[in-house]
């Protein structure tokens, strides 16, 4: 029984156009993984997503992702907006856990509050250098991506400082109060230098 060639040649434009249904599906199952591998935020390790970015960069290479060019500047978006908002959350946990722990030591939390925040921010700027799913628009419009470091800083700090200006009068009270203060005055400019600190990194990483 011979088949007609029409009913079983597939054209070239059938070809491509598989293809690059198959390449579209294979970056918005990649990008999804990016986006819910952040949970682990502020301790991602560059193993936790190397894998999907390796492939995500294999398939861009092959440039048959033009039609959805918009949907990736979407799902970039949406990745960074996750980061903001485990960032958020990360420091909301940490810093009531610090406040919760035993002693009158107002300005410990603090303290203790800008090293983590040093310490991650650095972690993260040695793990990951450059953002992650940079993507140049074929549209023309600016090149996206995902500075984890930055979205870290500019979405703590501000709580952070929010949170210094909200105790300052206790912390001048707590250094006041007796021969043995509360708050020893060698911690409130420890505090003083160690804020300094984080702004500094906040204008580094985050210059607009």
């Amino acid at each position: 029984m011979s088949l007609d060639p029409s009913q079983v040649t597939i054209t070239h434009s059938a070809q491509a156009e598989y293809l690059i249904n198959i390449y579209g599906g294979l970056v918005s199952t990649f990008l999804a993984s990016v986006y819910h591998a952040m949970e682990v935020l502020p301790d991602l390790k560059k193993d936790d997503i190397l894998p999907y970015l390796d492939v995500l960069a294999q398939v861009k290479e092959t440039d048959l992702l033009e039609r959805f060019d918009v949907d990736i500047v979407a799902r970039v978006h949406d990745v960074k907006e996750r980061v903001r908002t485990l960032a958020t959350h990360w420091y909301q946990i940490r810093i009531q856990e610090l406040q919760s722990a035993p002693g009158v030591n107002r300005a410990l939390p603090l303290l203790l509050m800008t090293d983590d925040l040093e310490k991650h921010a650095k972690a993260l700027d040695k793990r990951f250098p450059e953002p992650i799913l940079q993507h140049v628009p074929t549209s023309g419009g600016p090149r996206v991506g995902v500075d984890l470091v930055a979205l870290l800083v500019e979405a703590v700090v501000p709580m952070f400082l929010h949170d210094l200006e909200a105790s300052k009068k206790k912390l001048f009270e707590g250094s006041m109060n007796g021969p043995t203060p509360d708050v020893p005055i060698q911690d409130i400019f420890s505090l003083y230098r160690r804020t300094r600190t984080i702004l500094e990194m906040f204008e580094a990483f985050c210059p607009e």
